[in-house]
């Protein structure tokens, strides 16, 4: 998610918050000074049980804010089909080559009795299945997951080949 702003020195900025697994590959060359850390956090954070969004940003002159602006409002008010597929697309231009500033991590529990829970029905011998966007350590560590289920896990930024894998 990110939101463009103009701060009080007139700069425009674009502030990004997101999952690190899809942010890291929008980071800049020399934007990853502190990727080192960062990743080493998002591993501890992630095994405390932690939720976690990568935060970053980027600079933008005002000609470059202008003509992206001109197409991203052209593509709200169009009625057309094709409407959701031009803003993804213009919002996948703008996203791209940020800054590394870090991460968030706040603690996120299930409701009370959900881990109790699981476990009961895995000891029934009943099949769960479990659909997560969480990073692996924190599921199993909210007691989402439990050690030794089967894990199939799906990772990948375009649905169609979600479809094509899942057709197989």
């Amino acid at each position: 998610m990110s939101v463009i702003i103009r701060d009080a020195r007139g700069q425009i900025l674009l502030l990004c918050k997101g999952a690190d697994s899809i942010n890291y590959d929008r980071l800049a060359k020399n934007g990853r000074r502190f990727e080192e850390p960062t990743t080493k956090h998002l591993n501890d954070y992630g095994e405390a049980g932690l939720r976690i969004l990568m935060l970053a940003y980027k600079k933008l002159d005002k000609k470059e804010y202008s003509a992206w602006n001109e197409e991203f409002t052209k593509a709200k008010a169009s009625i057309d089909g094709d409407r959701d597929i031009m803003l993804e697309r213009l919002s996948d231009m703008m996203e791209k080559d940020l800054i590394l500033v870090g991460i968030t991590a706040v603690e996120d529990k299930l409701q009370k009795g959900v881990p109790q829970c699981i476990d009961k029905l895995a000891q029934a011998g009943l099949k769960i299945w479990v659909l997560t966007g969480d990073k692996m350590e924190t599921a199993i560590n909210i007691g989402l997951l439990r050690q030794g289920m089967r894990q199939i896990c799906v990772a990948t930024m375009n649905a169609d080949s979600v479809e094509r894998s899942s057709e197989r």
